[in-house]
C-alpha cells in the first residue's frame, strides 16, 4: 500500500516515478496535438487516476491543505504552495500546487505544463478539462481556470519555465 507523504519532502518522494516519467516524456518536444495526446495517454496509463499512487498523492493534497504544508498562500479562491524548484531530485520539474476555484494569473508555459488535477467541491473542470492528467503545450499561454466547483492542481514545470507577462493576445 502506498501511504501518502506528511511533508513537501515525502510528497517529493511519493512523486519520484511520475517526476521521472514526465522528464523522459519530454513535454517542451510536445509541439503537435498527436504528440501532446501522446504524453497524456502515456501518463494516465502509467499512473491511471484511480491508481493506488495517485489517490495517495491527491490525499496528500488535501491533507496538505487542511494541516497547513500545502497551499499556505493566496486568497480563499486561489490558495498555492511551490513544492519545489527544479533540481536534479525533481528531474529539473518545479512542482506547485494549487487549490482553485474561478480563474487565476494568465501566463505562458515556454516548455509545457503537466498537471495532475483532484475535484474538491462540486463537478469541477480545469480549462474544461476533467480530472485527471491535463497538459498544456509547450509555448501555451492561458488563464486558468476552475469552473463548477473546486480543485487541487498539481503542476509540472520543465525547467521551471513560466512567464507571468507574456505579451498581450492580439
Amino acid at each position: 500500500m502506498i501511504e501518502r507523504a506528511t511533508d513537501k519532502s515525502s510528497l517529493i518522494d511519493l512523486l519520484e516515478p511520475i517526476l521521472a516519467a514526465v522528464a523522459e516524456l519530454d513535454p517542451a518536444s510536445r509541439s503537435d496535438a498527436a504528440a501532446q495526446a501522446a504524453l497524456v495517454r502515456s501518463l494516465a496509463d502509467a499512473f491511471p487516476f484511480d491508481g493506488e499512487r495517485v489517490q495517495a498523492i491527491g490525499a496528500t493534497i488535501e491533507a496538505g491543505v487542511a494541516d497547513g504544508w500545502l497551499c499556505d498562500r493566496g486568497d480563499a479562491d486561489a490558495r498555492f504552495s511551490r513544492v519545489a524548484k527544479p533540481s536534479p531530485a525533481t528531474h529539473n520539474m518545479s512542482i506547485d500546487v494549487v487549490r482553485l476555484r474561478g480563474a487565476a494569473l494568465r501566463h505562458r508555459h515556454p516548455k509545457g505544463e503537466v498537471t495532475l488535477g483532484f475535484a474538491v467541491e462540486g463537478s469541477p473542470d480545469f480549462g474544461g478539462e476533467a480530472p485527471g492528467w491535463i497538459f498544456a503545450a509547450p509555448g501555451s499561454t492561458h488563464v486558468p481556470e476552475v469552473n463548477g466547483g473546486r480543485m487541487n492542481l498539481i503542476y509540472f514545470l520543465p525547467d521551471g519555465a513560466v512567464d507571468w507577462n507574456p505579451p498581450a493576445a492580439d
